[in-house]
């Protein structure tokens, strides 16, 4: 009996790692954003697979060059390595752990202000949405690390960032905990207050790390 509900549970896993690869080449094929005008070219990056019981969820992909681009693998992706040690998580868990993904899956473009990634609009984050409704429920994460204002007020509704960084929401059977953004271009750390919520969150990851196993 135990033999048979163990391979019943690995049909599951590969059924649904199935259909995110599924999903997953849907999402590369998509050009809505481009036809409704707001990019010149489709170049999706996210990465991973079901078997990673954390999601990393950011506004928008940073630029990039390379056929086959790994995401946060630039200075936004050594922030968050030493966030998730500070947290308890070994060096290789960004990118061993952790499903990859954002808001919408293509540079939007640079801001308007020369400074920074332009953020996408509630529009793109729109059309976007049943791709990434989509990962969440084939991978079906444990816990959903939200970067930034506009990827945690997805989950939690909008309200300001300081009032989300250091607690912990619910989305379905996942439990989100909302980030800064690493982006060095921020300055919301530059808030003594705001690094100090940002400790305060990671100690909640910790202690959600340890309860849970990750």
């Amino acid at each position: 009996m135990a033999h048979r509900v163990a391979e019943d549970l690995r049909i599951t896993v590969e059924d649904r790692q199935r259909r995110l690869e599924a999903h997953q080449a849907a999402i590369r094929a998509c050009t809505a954003c481009v036809a409704a005008g707001f990019i010149p070219e489709s170049r999706p990056v996210f990465r991973g697979h079901t078997g990673q019981r954390i999601m990393v969820i950011g506004q928008a992909p940073a630029e990039h060059r390379e056929e086959n681009p790994i995401p946060y693998s630039g200075a936004s992706g050594r922030t968050l390595r030493r966030w998730l040690a500070q947290a308890g998580f070994p060096e290789d868990a960004l990118h061993e752990r952790c499903y990859l993904t954002s808001l919408t899956k293509c540079f939007p473009g640079p801001s308007r202000s020369g400074k920074g990634d332009r953020a996408p609009s509630a529009r793109e984050i729109a059309l976007c949405r049943p791709h990434l409704e989509g990962e969440i429920a084939l991978v079906q994460p444990e816990v959903i690390l939200a970067l930034g204002r506009l990827a945690s007020t997805y989950f939690v509704g909008n309200r300001p960032l300081a009032q989300l960084v250091g607690q912990s929401f619910t989305h379905g059977t996942a439990v989100v905990v909302p980030l800064p953004h690493p982006s060095g271009v921020s300055h919301w750390l530059n808030v003594p207050a705001h690094r100090a919520l940002l400790d305060r969150a990671l100690t909640l990851l910790d202690a959600i790390r340890r309860e849970r196993g990750l």
